[in-house]
């Protein structure tokens, strides 16, 4: 994510009363794991 995505992403977070540890969380977890194919599309 650029930085402005995780600013924006960060905002709406907490707009919907999530905590910072949690936003942290989210945006590890985006940064750190691989999309999955969806096999099921054809």
């Amino acid at each position: 994510m650029t930085g402005i995505e995780v600013v924006n992403l960060i905002r709406k977070l907490r707009e919907k009363g999530i905590d910072s540890t949690e936003i942290l969380e989210i945006i590890e977890y985006i940064e750190t794991h691989e999309p999955r194919e969806d096999n099921s599309k054809q």
